[in-house]
């Protein structure tokens, strides 16, 4: 994209206050991701996920304001940021390094499934989005739920206060998220399979992408290579949804992605984590001392 075409397109994006509204209300206490249209000397997109701390300390990047999204554009103006993200964990503290490798520091999970598939294949998408949704509302959960469309695939999240503080000092946030999409997915993976067949969408799949890194896009971010805009689509209105939704310069986008019910979410999380258990702590990266490895272990245990 030539300066001009990104002065048009993207800075004339995010200078809207209701994007910079939008993202840094999906961003609060959440650690922070920027796509770049930069490439770095390996030829990837640059991805931004700390800033310079005191010394030679990194700092995870945040967004607590809507004045933080045009401060990032100019911070990061060389690399030319495109696309915003938010982890899918909610942070205590993000001030150090230190802070997101902690698992004790994550004060709840959203439970999200990552449809992915060709944006031709739209339909599919939606019909397995309505699966998930069909699913949660029969186990209870209904109004802390919402679809965004990423770009070309979509996202179907949970509030992540959905759990209450009761259910998530028996089973941590992770283990809690990570067992409710695990025990959705394998339930619904013969319906999946059959609308992929239906639509002929081979590409289509649905993915358990829970983890302590894990980002998702922002509502109202750009894509980070598409002319599109992840929407958020409320979920009596998915059968209304069409792509033409995700237009740049005319998007369709609902405010109210953030609703929630604390405690809706407590029955499934138990179901789930008796029937698949919690986030496989073999995956984790171990710390080095002995203490820190016993500690997460426990931690995990949900103890």
């Amino acid at each position: 994209m030539s300066e001009s075409d990104y002065e048009r397109v993207v800075s004339a994006h995010y200078n809207s206050r209701e994007v910079q509204e939008e993202i840094s209300k999906f961003s609060q206490d959440r650690w922070i991701a920027v796509h770049c249209e930069q490439l770095n000397p390996q030829g990837y997109h640059v991805l931004l996920r700390y800033g310079k701390g005191a010394g030679k300390s990194k700092v995870p990047l945040t967004i607590t304001k809507p004045e933080d999204i045009p401060i990032f554009l100019k911070r990061f103006e060389r690399l030319r940021p495109r696309a915003f993200y938010a982890s899918v964990n909610v942070y205590e503290e993000l001030s150090t390094q230190e802070h997101v490798k902690a698992l004790d520091n994550i004060v709840s999970c959203a439970p999200t499934w990552d449809i992915d598939n060709t944006p031709e294949k739209w339909k599919a998408t939606i019909d397995v989005a309505k699966e998930i949704l069909a699913f949660l509302s029969e186990q209870g959960v209904s109004k802390s739920t919402f679809l965004k469309w990423s770009g070309k695939g979509a996202h179907v999240h949970v509030h992540h206060r959905a759990f209450s503080p009761k259910l998530l000092r028996k089973i941590a946030p992770l283990n809690a998220a990570y067992a409710v999409v695990e025990y959705a997915n394998r339930t619904l993976k013969a319906k999946f399979s059959k609308i992929a067949k239906a639509h002929g969408a081979q590409e289509l799949s649905v993915e358990n992408e829970i983890d302590p890194q894990r980002v998702f896009t922002s509502p109202l971010s750009l894509h980070r290579s598409l002319s599109s805009v992840a929407v958020c689509i409320a979920p009596g209105l998915i059968d209304d949804f069409t792509p033409d939704w995700t237009k740049v310069e005319d998007f369709c986008h609902w405010k109210g992605w953030d609703r929630f019910e604390v405690g809706e979410a407590d029955a499934i999380a138990e179901k789930a984590y008796r029937s698949v258990g919690g986030y496989p702590a073999k995956t984790l990266p171990k710390p080095k001392p002995k203490e820190a490895t016993d500690s997460i272990t426990e931690w995990l245990k949900n103890a």
